[in-house]
């Protein structure tokens, strides 16, 4: 407060002036501020005083009364220490130097102190740090320097500052800014196939904000370039989303934070793999060819890499019939659901070929290829077309008629075969043509060829049936024939009878006898007798008669004695009369020789026929006709016998029949002889097969042909069947020697033979073939390729399992609770092997299981079984429990310890003691066997003792029976699957009987296959030798009847099928031994040979010895797999009961089937049918 009173009329006024400076002198007038309050009184009051206000003041007090009065007051202010700015904020870059300056004013002296973290800042403290203070007028600066910042350096500094006055502080933030540290904890949120989701967690910024984040990637095959891919967000977000990235590509990735001061360091780099897209690229050079007439090679590049998006799993081929009103575009297309897919694995250099089979013949195909991965296909690639090949014509030709045009001419015309059957363009048509008699001797069958629709066949056979057949063929081959058409050339006039004789019968009566025409060229209606006379050497003129068409015998009279009579005959159809035949004379006599009425003939025979040779004589005294054979008098004898009219009559002729049969007669006036030249036709032998080559599905057969039995050979069946199938048969055409069997099971074994036929009927079969195709079982994959587990889900990856080469059928999954049950539970039994995963889903955590995986395909399956333990519900792997250590007292050898060394002398010596028994035995049997030495034993003593060696039963007979051939190696005795009694399946070959003409069964044949064209079955003996009796080692192929069932051929190896009780009596295998047996075997005409022991029963019962001595040696041959056992018991106590497989005695009753060949003989034979050992070659006994 400044006090200025001055007293005065009138009331003086006050007023104040402050110096100019700080030096009076110069004064100014006072501006009174809002701190200063200015009383009436003259007073001046200074609220919130400061230095500012300091100085001389001039105080005026005037009147109008003189020239006033005036005072000088100088106001002395003192200030205290203090701080104008009490906060300051000051940046800095990490390394570079501070300086901190803080400014206090006040009175001096002032005293100024520094502080960070409430410690005195001076030189002992940290080295960087220096201090510098500068006086002001009106106080004193301090700077703090700080030569090199750091980042503990950030935080607040304190500056003091005093004097007597009073004191201040004022606060510093110092703040070291510098760049980001690198982002951490880099996730990825989301993982697609062309984007990836980042998250991260914010780093420390350097005390600057973070603006940006950079995001830097790249290919993990690539290196890090100066400026890679990079994708930039604020520095506010933490996540960001990197797009147009490429499928199933690993990628490197890393960030990097940025503020005003630069970038941080890269942060981690992570591998992340997009996911897989289906290819968006198509396979490329597509290429197809054809391979045959059904198969198409097709083959292809993989599109180009970039189009993967993932891993190649394979290839879809899809291909279907181009018709020809669709026009295929090439370009790639996804229009795909007419076409037919085919699934096929990346191959090595990740392109791909396939072979398409079972194509339609001579079409056109559109093809194309789509590549896939685990999330499907892409789109297919550019459409081509490929033709298979050309094949032969699988259809006929069709509406095939003929027409006779005259009695040497045929006219055929046909349509061609339908569109489908043609397999390519038909070049032209073959006409076959021969004559369609019963059976013939040679293969007469001639061909033309032409392209057109129709033909004219010349030069035929009058009056003759001709079988015509039409076939197409291509420039690959012949096609199929069609069905046989029937038409006959016209009638023509007979040519002249064959041959004619004249005998004189008696006294006066002459016997004109002839053979028909060889070519009638029609229905005969008539034979015209001529007869001529001539009496001393004129002709008396012709007489003619009108005989009936059946006539081949006349009688006339000699009405003229010492005339000669001259005959010749002619035979007429309705076109009319033909040629004669000589002319023949008889001359006038009063003997009458011994004549033969009937003619020498050559006869060609189908075999098992009766015929009858006649020898019509004439002779007076009457003559008595003797046959011979081969310069041997034959006389009635078992088949043959003469009748009483001098005829010879040979039942069911045979093979061995064959020869020249002469008869003769001869009395006091003369002699002749005729001859039958008989030639017997029987069905081909077996052909020769062979298995050329084995593949997945198919083999590939060949064979050779052998003695066609005199007939040419019409064709062949071909039977197969598989393990547990069906019997197949197949008919091949007689000009084939080879046959591809399409169609098989994969890896499976299959039987197969081969029978040919011709016109007498079908021969015996081959020895069957024992084969495969190729292929196995599928292969089991290890664990860790097979199953994944979770807590509660089993993953099972059935692509892991290789199929061995025959594909996959299906598969059944179970799986049980190891720790609960053992009881398995059943998933599925059809899982398909397209299903790559399986899930079984809902299982218990941290709980032991068992899985069983079979896998199915034709050769068989296989079974994988697999020991998992669940995870815990934390996801963790549980511990096997280890089993708790066994303590041990001490280390005790084996042979000290009591447990060990007793069982094995006890052991040793039952051994012993077994072995001192064998060698007994054996010196007894030693010495029994010396004790036969000085004897001879039989045939049948060697027999018997084989047949005790093998534990078999014989049945007796009497002392003079046919003695067996043996087989001692066919027959294991260590086979444990023996089975007791004749197995219903079995047929069987019967021992020839000791006659020697006769040497063909004649057996209607039962074995495994269906006869063709006649049931017949010839089998050709090999010639008997020296050797009667031989024991050795053959191969003896075995044969199973088919039996049909319901329309289908029935396998009698499968162990699904019922089996049929044979019977157990011995007159039911009698029965069935008559079957089988020529008629000459079992009937009472009695046998050709001398020393045969009358009657059949004999035979019969050697027949029952040798078929069940055969059927017990045939149960122990490898490759019998299974047969029914018959309920007959044996009356021996010494034939061990060995247990059979099976014992089901359905007793199932088959009906009779009538079998006929082409030369007329039938045969009732049941359906029930018998295993079959194929003959030794047996050599026989002649007497």
């Amino acid at each position: 407060m400044l006090h200025c009173q001055a007293d005065g009329y009138p009331v003086p006024s006050i007023t104040w002036r402050k110096a100019v400076g700080t030096h009076p002198g110069e004064y100014k007038e006072f501006l009174y501020e809002p701190n200063v309050n200015f009383y009436r009184n003259g007073s001046l009051e200074f609220l919130h005083i400061s230095k500012d206000s300091e100085g001389y003041y001039l105080c005026e007090a005037k009147n109008e009364v003189g020239t006033g009065v005036s005072k000088v007051i100088f106001l002395k202010v003192n200030a205290p220490a203090y701080f104008p700015q009490k906060v300051k904020q000051m940046q800095v870059q990490k390394g570079e130097q501070a300086h901190v300056q803080c400014t206090a004013l006040g009175d001096t002296p002032i005293e100024i102190m520094w502080k960070v973290g409430g410690k005195r800042i001076g030189g002992d403290v940290d080295q960087r740090y220096t201090i510098r203070e500068q006086l002001l007028d009106d106080g004193m600066v301090s700077e703090l320097a700080i030569s090199r910042t750091y980042r503990h350096d950030t935080g607040v500094l304190s500056c003091y500052a005093s004097n007597a006055y009073g004191q201040d502080e004022m606060v510093i933030q110092l703040i070291v800014q510098e760049v980001p540290e690198m982002p951490k904890n880099i996730r990825v949120n989301d993982q697609q196939s062309r984007s990836l989701q980042l998250s991260w967690t914010q780093p420390y910024a350097g005390n600057s904000a973070i603006t940006n984040y950079i995001i830097q990637y790249k290919l993990v095959s690539d290196v890090w370039q100066a400026q890679p891919l990079k994708l930039t967000v604020p520095g506010t977000q933490t996540t960001a989303t990197v797009q147009n990235l490429n499928p199933a590509c690993s990628y490197h990735l890393r960030i990097m934070a940025e503020n005003r001061l630069g970038l941080s360091d890269p942060s981690e780099v992570i591998q992340v793999t997009t996911q897989e897209e289906v290819p968006s690229g198509a396979p490329t050079d597509i290429r197809a060819e054809a391979r045959s007439s059904t198969e198409l090679f097709v083959s292809w590049e993989p599109p180009e890499r970039e189009f993967w998006n993932g891993n190649l799993l394979g290839y879809y081929v899809g291909y279907q019939e181009q018709s020809s009103l669709t026009t295929v575009s090439s370009s790639p297309s996804t229009t795909t659901h007419n076409y037919n897919f085919k699934t096929v694995e990346v191959g090595a250099q990740y392109g791909g070929e396939v072979l398409l089979q079972g194509l339609a013949k001579y079409t056109t195909y559109s093809i194309m290829v789509q590549a896939y991965n685990s999330r499907g296909a892409g789109p297919s690639s550019e459409h081509i077309t490929a033709r298979t090949q050309e094949d032969v014509p699988s259809l006929p030709p069709e509406n095939v008629q003929c027409s006779a045009l005259t009695s040497q001419s045929l006219q055929v015309s046909w349509e061609p075969p339908p569109l489908e059957g043609r397999n390519g363009v038909v070049v032209g048509y073959k006409v076959s043509h021969q004559p369609a008699e019963e059976w013939y001797e040679k293969d007469e069958q001639e061909t033309k060829v032409t392209t057109s629709l129709k033909t004219t066949i010349p030069s035929l056979r009058k009056y003759t049936n001709y079988s015509i057949s039409v076939l197409a063929f291509t420039s690959v081959g012949d096609g199929v024939r069609s069905p046989p058409t029937v038409c006959c050339t016209e009638e023509d006039v007979p040519s002249a009878p064959a041959d004619i004789k004249a005998v004189i019968s008696s006294a006066n009566i002459i016997l004109v006898s002839w053979l028909p025409p060889l070519h009638p060229n029609g229905q005969i209606t008539a034979h015209t007798f001529y007869m001529g006379i001539i009496e001393d050497g004129k002709e008396d003129g012709t007489h003619k008669r009108i005989l009936g068409p059946q006539s081949e015998v006349y009688e006339t009279l000699r009405l003229q004695e010492g005339a000669t009579y001259q005959f010749w005959v002619t035979a007429s159809t309705k076109v009319g009369e033909g040629a004669g035949t000589r002319v023949v004379t008889i001359t006038s006599s009063n003997k009458v020789p011994a004549r033969i009425v009937s003619f020498s003939r050559e006869i060609v025979t189908p075999w098992k026929k009766d015929i009858t040779l006649p020898c019509r004589k004439v002779g007076i005294p009457v003559p008595q006709a003797v046959w011979r054979l081969q310069d041997r008098i034959m006389e009635t004898n078992g088949r043959k016998q003469i009748n009483k009219d001098g005829s010879f009559l040979i039942k069911d002729i045979q093979h061995s029949d064959e020869g020249n049969y002469s008869c003769t007669v001869e009395n006091v006036h003369g002699s002749d002889e005729i001859v039958y030249s008989i030639r017997v036709r029987v069905p081909p032998d077996a052909p020769t097969l062979s298995v050329v080559a084995s593949y997945v599905d198919s083999l590939q057969l060949q064979w050779t042909n052998n003695h066609d039995g005199g007939s040419p050979v019409l064709g062949y069946v071909i039977n197969y069947k598989r393990d547990h199938g069906d019997w197949e048969e197949m008919q091949i055409e007689a000009k084939a020697n080879s046959h591809t069997l399409h169609n098989l099971w994969c890896g499976t074994r299959y039987q197969l033979y081969i029978t040919a036929f011709n016109k007498i009927g079908t021969g015996l079969p081959c020895d069957i073939i024992n084969t495969y195709t190729k292929g196995t079982v599928p292969v089991k994959p290890k664990q860790s390729q097979m199953i994944t587990v979770n807590s509660t889900v089993l993953t099972i990856w059935l692509d892991s399992w290789v199929d061995g080469g025959c594909a996959i059928l299906y598969f059944i999954i179970e799986y049980c609770n190891a720790q609960r049950s053992t009881d398995w539970t059943l998933i599925s039994n059809n899982v398909q092997p397209t299903e790559r995963v399986y899930n079984i889903l809902d299982l218990v955590p941290a709980t032991k299981y068992q899985l069983r995986v079979t896998a199915h395909n034709n050769a068989g399956s296989t079974v994988a079984v697999y020991n998992f333990t669940t995870l815990t519900a934390e996801g963790v792997t549980v511990i096997p429990e280890l089993s708790p250590p066994v303590s041990h007292s001490r280390e005790v050898p084996f042979y000290a310890n009591i447990k060990v060394i007793v069982p094995v002398i006890v052991s040793l010596g039952f051994l012993l003691g077994l072995l001192g028994v064998a060698v007994f035995i054996r010196r007894k049997k030693s010495q029994s066997q010396e004790a036969h030495m000085g004897e001879s034993p039989s045939v049948a003593q060697m027999q018997n003792q084989q047949n005790r060696d093998q534990q078999y039963l014989a049945v007796r007979v009497g002392s003079g029976q046919q003695a067996l051939s043996i087989d001692s190696a066919s027959y294991k005795t260590d086979s444990a699957d023996y089975i007791e009694d004749i197995c219903p399946y079995a047929t069987f070959q019967l021992s020839k009987p000791p006659y020697s003409e006769s040497t063909y069964s004649g057996n209607v044949y039962s074995g495994p296959y269906h006869s063709v064209r006649g049931s017949f079955v010839y089998h050709d003996p090999k010639p008997a030798g020296a050797e009667s009796y031989k024991f050795r080692q053959q191969k003896e192929p075995e044969y199973t009847k088919v039996r049909r069932k319901g329309g289908k051929l029935r396998d009698p190896h499968s162990e699904s099928q019922e089996s049929d009780n044979l019977g157990s009596t011995d007159s039911e295998v009698k029965k069935i031994l008559t079957l089988h047996l020529p008629i000459s075997e079992y009937d009472t005409l009695g046998s050709d040979s001398e020393g045969e022991i009358p009657g059949g029963q004999v035979a019969a019962s050697q027949e029952l010895v040798s078929f069940r001595h055969r059927m017990a040696r045939e149960v122990g041959k490898p490759g019998v797999e299974e047969s029914s056992s018959s309920s007959e018991t044996s009356p021996s106590d010494t034939r061990k009961p060995y247990p059979s497989r099976k014992s089901k005695n359905k007793g199932q009753i088959m009906g009779k089937r009538q079998v006929r060949s082409s030369s007329g003989y039938s045969s009732h034979t049941e359906e029930n049918t018998f295993r079959y050992a194929y003959p030794l070659n047996k050599k026989h006994v002649h007497e």
